[in-house]
């Protein structure tokens, strides 16, 4: 996908070879699951999306964020993006010490998360409309992932250093991810920063370079700033995003970062791992 997808008019392509009417099957399947999202214009969002990449107002009901955060307390995360690496959050500095690096950040990623809350997500029949007439055919759940971000002092591992350079995700031809915050995200709290409409206008230079970064002053002089939006709420504020969109992590300094994130897509090209439990052989 990297050679091909990166590339807008083979994107473009393979967007519409894949693209196929929703099927009978699919929307039976969303027939009688109750949304958490009854005010969301479906039509407003995937019109916003096509445009910017990127629709804002997605969000969490209260009773659904408690469940999720008193889920992500006890459960066990890998860190550094290493799935190796892992710990749980009480053991975090006592992990550190033991793998000799501090985490900047710590994921625990499943195809399906068991968690009541998470699922009922996952299984909405608002968001996988939404999914479903932006991607332009029934869309295919990846995974659920839930996120923390750590302020940190020193220098970053090289493992996560490109989360926070613009870059852009090679996933699919096309796919979306649903993202809410599950803490409050302010300045300095680690806001996620999108460059709207960049999933439509890539300079020739980013298609064809061998990475998928790019310098924030580049990034500034192509798109201008009204452009960029740094995405901040409260706690339950969920947003959506086209990943094609340059977009980029900060890292927070005041406070840790708490993230749920869904992804769908047309294929199931990306690779999710399951870290293996400790008591698994």
């Amino acid at each position: 996908m990297f050679c091909v997808t990166r590339i807008q008019i083979l994107r473009s392509i393979g967007i519409l070879v894949n693209k196929h009417a929703i099927d009978q099957t699919y929307q039976d399947m969303n027939r009688g699951n109750n949304t958490v999202f009854p005010n969301l214009d479906i039509r407003k969002v995937v019109e916003t999306l096509n445009k910017d990449g990127l629709f804002l107002g997605v969000n969490l009901p209260s009773d659904i964020l408690q469940e999720i955060l008193i889920f992500s307390l006890p459960i066990e995360y890998y860190a550094n993006n290493n799935p190796n690496l892992q710990f749980f959050l009480v053991d975090k500095e006592k992990s550190e010490l033991k793998y000799q690096q501090n985490f900047v950040m710590a994921t625990h990623v499943h195809r399906s998360i068991v968690c009541p809350a998470i699922q009922r997500l996952e299984n909405d029949p608002i968001l996988r409309e939404i999914a479903a007439r932006y991607l332009e055919t029934n869309p295919i759940f990846i995974d659920s992932r839930i996120r923390w971000t750590f302020p940190v002092n020193d220098s970053l591992h090289e493992a996560v250093r490109g989360f926070f350079n613009f870059h852009y995700d090679l996933e699919d031809y096309r796919f979306v991810k649903f993202m809410f915050y599950l803490t409050d995200v302010f300045e300095s709290d680690g806001n996620h920063v999108v460059v709207k409409g960049s999933h439509k206008r890539k300079r020739l230079r980013d298609q064809f370079s061998l990475t998928r970064d790019a310098i924030d002053q580049d990034i500034l002089n192509y798109y201008g700033q009204d452009h960029v939006e740094s995405i901040y709420g409260k706690a339950g504020c969920g947003f959506v995003e086209d990943f094609y969109c340059f977009h980029q992590a900060t890292l927070p300094i005041s406070s840790s970062r708490l993230i749920l994130e869904m992804t769908f897509s047309m294929n199931r090209y990306s690779s999710t791992f399951k870290p293996k439990r400790r008591f698994e052989k």
